[in-house]
C-alpha cells in the first residue's frame, strides 16, 4: 500500500463545503432487529453526537413509517441507504419509497456480481449503473457504487473499478471504503482525487491484519490505517459526508462508536 504524503493544491481547487460526520447504521446491525431496538439504538448514536446516518441493514420487519418516526424522535438525518446491486434492482420502487419516506438522497449499490467480473462484465455493468443512475436522476435520487475489495480485479493494464469509473456518467458517484480500499491494494489518496467530484460519501473503517488472514476492525484511528493525509484529502476534495463504520467488535459496540466518533471530531471530521 501507498498512500501519497502530498496535497495536490497545486491543480485542485478546494471546495466551499464542510465535510459531515454520520455513521453507517448497519454498525450496529445486531441491534437494528425490533422497532424498540431501532429507537434505543438511534437514541445512542444521538447521545454520542452523531446528527446524520447512512440506513443499511435494519430488520425488514421493521415498519418503514417506523424507522421514519424514530429518525425525528432523535433528530437523525438519514442521507441514503445501501444495499447489494441485485437487491436494489429487485426492489427499487420500494428503496425510492424508502429514501422518500426518510429523507434520503443517496442510494448505495455495492458489489460487483460475478456475472459481471470480467473485461467486458464491466463494461456491461457500466452501462447498467449508467441506465439506474439516469432513472434514479429523473426521481431526485443520486447513485453511488460501494467497491468492496473482493470487487477489484485486474484485466490487462485496467483494474475494474478504472474501468467502471471511466465508462460511468459524471453524476453517477464512488462511495469509497478506505478499509475496503487499501485491503484491495488501491491507493486511498490515488483514488480520492481520481474520483473528486463524484465522491459526495465515503466510509471511514479502521482495523488491522491478523495471522492467517483474518482481520480485527476497531474504532477509527486505533488501528493500522494512517488517517492524517486521508482526511486532509477527504476534506480538500471536498467530501459532503464521511460515515464511521465498524462491523465487528472487541468490546461493547456503542462505546466503540464514540471512541470512532471523538477521533474524527478531534481531527476536523464534523
Amino acid at each position: 500500500m501507498i498512500i501519497e504524503n502530498r496535497l495536490r493544491t497545486d491543480t485542485l481547487k478546494r471546495r466551499d463545503t464542510m465535510t459531515k460526520l454520520g455513521l453507517q447504521i448497519s454498525s450496529v446491525k445486531k441491534y437494528l432487529q425490533t422497532p424498540e431496538d431501532v429507537l434505543e439504538s438511534f437514541r445512542k448514536v444521538s447521545t454520542i453526537g452523531y446528527d446524520t446516518i447512512q440506513i443499511q441493514w435494519i430488520n425488514p420487519e421493521v415498519p418503514t413509517d417506523f424507522i421514519q418516526a424514530a429518525l425525528k424522535e432523535t433528530n437523525l438525518k438519514c442521507i441514503g441507504t445501501q444495499d447489494y446491486y441485485d437487491v436494489v434492482i429487485e426492489h427499487l420502487d420500494e428503496v425510492i419509497e424508502m429514501n422518500d419516506l426518510w429523507g434520503g438522497t443517496y442510494i448505495t449499490v455495492s458489489g460487483l456480481p460475478e456475472r459481471y467480473q470480467s473485461y467486458e462484465g464491466c463494461l456491461e455493468y457500466a452501462k447498467e449503473l449508467n441506465k439506474l443512475s439516469e432513472y434514479l436522476e429523473t426521481k431526485g435520487k443520486i447513485l453511488n457504487f460501494h467497491p468492496r475489495q473482493k470487487d477489484v480485479f485486474q484485466y490487462g493494464d485496467k483494474n475494474s473499478l478504472e474501468i467502471i469509473f471511466e465508462n460511468t456518467r459524471n453524476e453517477f458517484q464512488f462511495l469509497l471504503d478506505i478499509y475496503q480500499i487499501i485491503h484491495s491494494g488501491l491507493d486511498p489518496i490515488e483514488w480520492i482525487y481520481k474520483v473528486q467530484g463524484r465522491n459526495d460519501v465515503i466510509h471511514f473503517k479502521d482495523g488491522v491484519e491478523e495471522t492467517k488472514g483474518q482481520q480485527l476492525l476497531m474504532p477509527v484511528g486505533q488501528g493500522s490505517i494512517p488517517w492524517k493525509p486521508i482526511f486532509e484529502a477527504t476534506i480538500e476534495t471536498g467530501v459532503k459526508y464521511a460515515f464511521a463504520e465498524q462491523e465487528t467488535f472487541e468490546k461493547e459496540p456503542f462505546q466503540c462508536l464514540k471512541e470512532s466518533y471523538d477521533y474524527l471530531v478531534m481531527n476536523g471530521i464534523k
